[in-house]
């Protein structure tokens, strides 16, 4: 337990030295996450996100982009599964496809969670190559009150994820706050931090706040 408090906390200052060196861009992303089970071992995730840019020269906040996606997932063990999906981006005048693959293993213990995701990704946009990369994230959540999390309680969730697509990468740190309204809806908040060019680059920061509404509808 020691070890994982050090390893976020070491990520985090890492993060901050690299936002203190370049620029920052910012803006909000609101999502909302629709699951439904389709059988005792696969499921049905649909979510779809909009990104709003904010303007600090302008001082206004524009609309971005919005993704939508279809996830099937698959429960392959007690702890593991695999994600096969599409998304879809809108941004402008460009329409940009994705497909994806996830493998999941959650370390569920006593007191907290633990979850890994390895990642491969394929983009797709006319006039242009297709383009790869390869993701890892590593998550903790834990329930402020008590051993679990129940309905009406508030819990922390904290990630770190490392994105390669062949030629550089691009690093995230996201602490959330969450709260389990209901035991089929939970919404999060916090923020979404992103160093990309890390490898080729002087970095570039993004900092975004996030709020996600997750339904199950079983």
């Amino acid at each position: 337990m020691a070890f994982k408090n050090r390893y976020f906390i070491i990520c985090f200052f890492v993060s901050l030295s690299a936002f203190s060196q370049n620029t920052l861009n910012s803006g909000l992303l609101p999502k909302i996450v629709l699951s439904a089970d389709i059988s005792d071992k696969t499921k049905s995730i649909n979510t779809i996100e909009s990104r709003f840019v904010i303007d600090e020269e302008y001082e206004n906040i524009s609309y971005n982009l919005v993704d939508m996606s279809s996830i099937l997932s698959i429960k392959t063990g007690l702890n593991q599964s695999f994600n096969f999906g599409y998304l879809l981006r809108l941004k402008n005048s460009e329409t940009i496809h994705r497909t994806f693959q996830h493998y999941n293993i959650i370390q569920q213990q006593l007191t907290y969670k633990l979850a890994h995701r390895f990642a491969f990704e394929q983009f797709y946009q006319e006039g242009f190559s297709p383009e790869f990369r390869t993701r890892y994230r590593i998550g903790f959540q834990k329930a402020l009150n008590g051993e679990k999390l129940d309905v009406n309680e508030f819990y922390v969730k904290i990630a770190n994820e490392y994105l390669y697509d062949f030629t550089d990468l691009e690093i995230r740190l996201t602490p959330y706050i969450g709260y389990q309204m209901t035991k089929k809806n939970k919404l999060e908040v916090g923020l979404d931090y992103r160093l990309s060019n890390f490898i080729n680059d002087c970095g570039e920061n993004d900092l975004w706040f996030r709020a996600t509404w997750y339904i199950s509808i079983n």
